[in-house]
């Protein structure tokens, strides 16, 4: 080997061994980027699940009242259907401001929301799967179904057999 090729070869492995020092000091750079931005991304994280965890509160600390009050007029007037009837309404408007929709339960049968108790035979006035009579209402809560409707249909003779 030529002293010109020892050379070529040392100033090659110089060339690799600034390349790898770069390279080397490019990733610790990156790295510490990284462990910056994942510290900041679980900061971000935890701010989120403290304001969920408050939002959660201050909603429920306000149905808590609403209901509360329903529950005073329980507790000091005296008992009456008319009473029963007042409190049943006021509690249910309490949850309709919050989003509970009663199931339509006029009309079919609907498997998504009804839930069947009882059949009877279908007639004229009560055509197959249409329903007869409602056993306890049922609620949407937004748009998911928190609690069927309990129902009872009419079905034909053959299904009632069935």
């Amino acid at each position: 080997m030529t002293d010109q090729d020892t050379a070529q070869v040392a100033d090659s492995i110089r060339e690799v061994r600034e390349e790898v020092a770069q390279l080397r000091d490019l990733f610790q750079r990156r790295l510490i980027e990284d462990k910056g931005k994942n510290a900041l991304i679980e900061s971000i994280q935890e701010q989120s699940r403290s304001v969920t965890d408050v939002l959660r509160y201050r909603q429920l600390e306000s149905l808590f009242k609403e209901v509360l009050l329903a529950v005073d007029r329980l507790q000091t007037e005296p008992p009456s259907p008319d009473l029963v009837d007042s409190v049943v309404e006021e509690l249910l408007e309490v949850f309709y401001r919050r989003d509970l929709i009663e199931v339509d339960d006029s009309g079919a049968f609907d498997a998504r929301v009804h839930q069947i108790v009882d059949t009877v035979r279908a007639s004229e006035q009560f055509p197959a799967n249409s329903i007869v009579a409602v056993a306890r209402k049922g609620y949407l809560l937004g748009d998911r179904l928190l609690r069927p409707a309990q129902v009872t249909v009419a079905v034909l003779a053959d299904d009632d057999e069935a």
